[in-house]
């Protein structure tokens, strides 16, 4: 009999204390705000992430097209305007990488990573889309294709590119690269201009 008493005394201040807790809502407010809070702050980080991948997507895609046009129009190949100083294929391979790099503000250091693949043929059924990476690693840019081609030739420009916040973008993981760089590569297919 006494133990029912001090249960009995036990359970009235609990059942209270439970029934005021129920009634009261005056942190109502700041418990709902932390339930939302976590997936709207997931939900921002992966915008971002995929905002800003789509941002660096246009932009090497845009400075591709951008720094193919003096292919396209043959003022690279006959070395003339800005290119006049370059005479050789490597030169003409530096001076395309500088006009890409130029453009490609996002990629801060474009000069060392990025590799520039030039394909001629006849037709567009001739060219193979290259491979920028080999077992995760970019390929080399003096193991990387470079002709340019003469008047009415068919051209593929192919640039590559390690982006290494490509990889550690939150919540958004895409690398596909050893060292955890996303590779991201930019392709312009054209038929030069008849320049001769």
């Amino acid at each position: 009999m006494v133990s029912t008493r001090t249960d009995r005394l036990w359970r009235t201040p609990l059942v209270a204390l439970l029934r005021r807790w129920r009634r009261e809502e005056s942190g109502a407010t700041a418990i709902e705000f932390g339930i939302i809070a976590l997936p709207f702050v997931l939900l921002l980080f992966g915008l971002v992430s995929v905002c800003l991948y789509y941002f660096a997507d246009f932009s090497m895609e845009n400075a591709t097209w951008q720094a193919t046009r003096a292919v396209r129009t043959g003022q690279l190949q006959q070395s003339q305007g800005a290119y006049s100083s370059a005479v050789t294929n490597a030169d003409r391979q530096i001076a395309l990488k500088k006009a890409f790099c130029d453009k490609a503000f996002l990629f801060t250091d474009c000069n060392t990573k990025a590799v520039v693949i030039v394909q001629s043929n006849a037709g567009f059924g001739t060219i193979a889309s290259p491979n920028c990476a080999t077992n995760g690693v970019v390929i080399d840019q003096s193991a990387a294709t470079f002709n340019a081609g003469t008047a009415s030739s068919v051209v593929l420009v192919t640039i590559c590119y390690p982006w290494d916040f490509g990889g550690k973008l939150p919540l958004f993981k895409l690398s596909n690269l050893q060292g955890g760089a996303l590779l991201m590569q930019a392709s312009a297919a054209f038929r030069t201009e008849p320049y001769n």
